[in-house]
């Protein structure tokens, strides 16, 4: 009887599945790749970089603006018609914005640290890739 062994053994790299896997939707090993980052991912790099300036400058400003607040319910009160308090949702609107580019920011960093491929997921591309506007 013939015992076949296996051609290659392969170690799990689970902090590195999990890196490409949430980062460019690339879970199997075969997905992964050495290669340098093509120019157009490292362009969307620059894109998510500039993003992450533009989410924190805008959550600095409406963080500090907080004794402002009352002002600007009144203005928006005087154009609209009626009350409401805009500037929570839009500081936690931010605010979320901000915790997930820098995620992807970080999960990037941590990607050229490695050595991997940059893939960023369609996904990530279009939900960072539009940097919030002012009203």
């Amino acid at each position: 009887m013939v015992r076949h062994q296996p051609l290659q053994y392969y170690e799990p790299q689970l902090c590195l599945s999990c890196l490409t896997g949430i980062y460019g939707c690339r879970w199997k090993r075969y997905q992964r790749s050495h290669d340098d980052t093509t120019p157009w991912e490292r362009l969307w790099f620059l894109l998510l970089t500039f993003t992450f300036g533009l989410t924190l400058t805008w959550l600095y400003f409406w963080w500090e603006v907080h004794n402002d607040y009352d002002e600007f319910n009144w203005y928006l009160y005087n154009r609209m018609g009626y009350w409401s308090d805009w500037p929570v949702p839009i500081l936690v609107t931010t605010a979320a914005a901000f915790a997930y580019i820098a995620g992807l920011l970080v999960l990037a960093l941590c990607h050229i640290a490695v050595g991997q491929q940059m893939n960023l997921h369609w996904l990530h591309k279009a939900s960072s890739g539009l940097p919030l506007s002012p009203l």
